[in-house]
C-alpha cells in the first residue's frame, strides 16, 4: 500500500531549459566594467567551472549543496576580479531570479497527474536545486498553477546536501508523517533519485531517459515514459 508519493523537479515535472547563456551574458558584462581586459574566454571557463555540473558523476559526489553566491565568489576568485559585497548580493539576485523571466513548461501530463493523486495521497517535492533556489521555484510552481497540491517541499538549498543523500528523504517522509515502506518516489537520474530512494528503502518509478537499463547500477521498481502513468502503477499498488 502506497501513502505518500514524492516527485523530483526538473526533468520529471518541469522541462529542462538552460539559463546559461543569459546567466553568463549578465556575469561576463559586469565582470567587463570591471576589468576590460580579461578575455570573454577566460570568464565562461570560470563560469561553467563554478556554475555547471559537468556530468552526472561530479554532481553525486559534490553532497552538500553549493549556494549561488559560494559560486559568484569563486568565480571571481578565479579570475581575479574585486566586488563589494553590496554588488556581489545584487548579482547574485538576479541570478537566481532570471527563471522568472521564461519559467519552465511543465512536462505532458504534469497537471492531470497531480489532479488524479493529490486527492487521495499525501504529495512531496524532492528537488536538487542549481542557481534557481527554492524560493523561485515555489513561484515558478505557483505560476503553473500546481503548488497547492504538495504538502511538503525539500529544497537542495534549504536543507543544504543533495540527493543521493538520505537526508532530503527522510526529512520529506517525517513532514508528511509516512515510512518509506509504503512511499514511492518518481525521478529520471539514476543516481540521484533512484539510488537514494531505494537506499531509503522506498519504493521507485524511474522516468526513463536511458537507453539500456541492463547498464543501470540498482534498478526501478518500475519505468514509466509519460508522468501520468503513474498513477495506474500506484493504484495496483493499495
Amino acid at each position: 500500500m502506497i501513502k505518500a508519493i514524492t516527485f523530483d523537479l526538473w526533468n520529471t515535472l518541469f522541462e529542462n531549459i538552460s539559463y546559461s547563456d543569459i546567466r553568463l551574458k549578465l556575469i561576463s558584462n559586469k565582470i567587463e566594467f570591471k576589468n576590460k581586459n580579461l578575455s570573454s574566454d577566460n570568464i565562461k571557463e570560470s563560469y561553467e567551472s563554478n556554475f555547471l555540473f559537468l556530468n552526472p558523476e561530479e554532481k553525486v559526489n559534490k553532497i552538500h549543496h553549493v549556494f549561488t553566491e559560494k559560486r559568484f565568489i569563486n568565480l571571481l576568485s578565479d579570475i581575479n576580479v574585486k566586488m563589494s559585497n553590496t554588488e556581489i548580493i545584487e548579482i547574485v539576485k538576479k541570478l537566481e531570479d532570471m527563471m522568472l523571466n521564461n519559467p519552465p513548461p511543465l512536462k505532458p501530463n504534469v497537471k492531470k497527474t497531480l489532479e488524479s493523486l493529490a486527492p487521495k495521497y499525501k504529495i512531496g517535492l524532492i528537488s536538487d536545486t542549481g542557481i534557481t533556489p527554492g524560493r523561485v521555484l515555489k513561484q515558478a510552481l505557483e505560476h503553473h498553477e500546481i503548488l497547492q497540491f504538495f504538502d511538503t517541499l525539500i529544497f537542495s538549498d534549504e536543507i543544504g546536501v543533495y540527493k543521493p543523500h538520505p537526508l532530503p528523504f527522510q526529512t520529506a517522509l517525517k513532514n508528511l508523517a509516512v515510512p518509506a515502506e509504503l512511499s514511492i518516489h518518481i525521478g529520471d537520474l539514476i543516481d540521484t533519485d533512484i539510488v537514494g530512494a531505494k537506499n531509503f528503502n522506498m519504493s521507485a518509478i524511474w522516468v526513463n531517459n536511458e537507453p539500456n537499463i541492463e547498464l543501470l547500477k540498482i534498478k526501478p521498481d518500475y519505468i514509466i515514459k509519460d508522468i501520468y502513468e503513474a498513477v495506474g502503477i500506484i493504484a495496483q499498488l493499495q
